[in-house]
């Protein structure tokens, strides 16, 4: 059996969301047909001795990269034209282990630009999983009110880096992958080399880890998602401030927040009438049933949004944003409702309250199309079939 050394920036384990059940997934498809290895870096000494009882890896290896190097690498990398995305994620150690598993294996993926430079320098095939463009989350956060001072001087300096690097780092692989055509487009021109090696491959969803069960009897408003991610937070943190504060004219509307959480943020959020923060919980299924609609109210983001997909599987119906919309093909006003205003999210939340059997279609509707478009078999068949070639 063919081998395959997956590198990650973070080790995947607890299947949290985001990143790590993207690469998880793409990793259970891939271990189907292949034997793989996998090396990830770790913040502390409880993922270096986090028990993984799964049978998708053959053999997983850990190093661990305290926080304090990493500030460090980032801070040192300042005089240079290296992202400070890149410079985070630089370890010797994790270096000196991918130069002795390599030659025990037929073909690399890192997972993310991250890990991206850890793979350059060999000679066997090589798969970079994109995921995002992250540069273009970037170009969009610089678009916006959280651009002032340092940060926004710091957010400058790092889409430029960021942009320079994806379009550079993808020229050293045989193919790259991205979750979205939006974040392909923007990498990358329709008649380069890079565009037709780039594969397109959406997010799945296991239907049988979220199932289906509406209801339409509560005022409660969800938002899932890991809120250490600055996306997240600024998406949650808006819809609270400026769409809950005027749609509880109407009514005692209350905002959940969903997912792990920095215990500054919980305050900021909590600080705003209505909002509850129920931070990390043991089952999302349980902490998000019956909810109203499932919000995703994203301005900086890139890629696909899971959050959406959750919302439709579980029966929740769904309101996003344009940029929340991208990489899906759920079709407005059927399958999701769109809203780009707090005037528009009010109208949609007000009419999901009064009207049950408009609520119920656009719930059964989401439902049938993550069903049909989004399993995760179905859209990473086009990267495990690119792989087969390949090697």
């Amino acid at each position: 059996m063919k081998k395959i050394l997956i590198l990650t920036p973070r080790f995947p384990f607890p299947v949290i969301g985001g990143d790590r059940l993207r690469i998880y997934e793409v990793c259970k498809e891939l271990s189907k047909s292949y034997e793989l290895t996998l090396l990830s870096l770790c913040e502390n000494k409880k993922e270096l001795s986090y028990e993984v009882d799964d049978h998708v890896f053959k053999s997983i290896h850990r190093v661990l990269l305290p926080k304090y190097r990493s500030y460090l690498n980032c801070l040192l990398s300042l005089p240079s034209n290296k992202p400070l995305q890149v410079a985070y994620y630089e370890s010797t150690e994790f270096q000196s282990i991918v130069n002795k598993l390599v030659p025990e294996h037929d073909l690399i993926i890192p997972h993310l630009i991250r890990m991206a430079n850890y793979a350059v320098g060999f000679t066997i095939p090589k798969v970079l999983e994109m995921t995002d463009a992250i540069s273009m989350n970037y170009d969009r956060v610089l678009k916006t009110d959280n651009n002032a001072g340092l940060k926004g001087i710091i957010y400058k300096l790092e889409a430029k880096r960021l942009n320079q690097y994806e379009k550079s780092i993808a020229c050293k692989f045989d193919c790259n992958v991205l979750v979205s055509p939006f974040d392909r487009d923007f990498l990358f021109d329709i008649n380069s080399k890079e565009y037709s090696k780039t594969l397109v491959c959406s997010n799945g969803v296991d239907l049988d880890k979220l199932p289906y069960s509406y209801s339409h009897n509560n005022r409660i408003l969800i938002f899932i998602g890991n809120m250490y991610s600055a996306q997240n937070f600024d998406a949650a943190f808006w819809f609270a401030k400026n769409v809950l504060t005027e749609l509880r004219k109407n009514g005692d509307y209350v905002f959940k927040v969903i997912g792990r959480i920095k215990e500054d943020d919980a305050k900021k959020l909590r600080a705003i009438t209505g909002v509850e923060v129920s931070g990390a919980v043991d089952s999302v299924v349980t902490e998000a049933k019956g909810a109203l609609a499932g919000i995703c109210s994203v301005r900086l983001a890139a890629g696909v949004q899971n959050k959406i997909l959750e919302y439709m599987a579980l029966g929740i119906p769904s309101i996003t944003t344009s940029t929340g919309l991208e990489g899906l093909e759920a079709i407005p006003d059927k399958d999701i409702l769109v809203a780009d205003t707090v005037d528009d999210y009010i109208k949609y939340i007000l009419k999901l309250n009064e009207d049950s059997v408009y609520s119920e279609n656009l719930a059964k509707n989401g439902f049938a199309y993550v069903r049909d478009n989004h399993s995760w078999q179905g859209k990473l068949k086009p990267l495990v079939d690119r792989i087969e070639k390949i090697i």
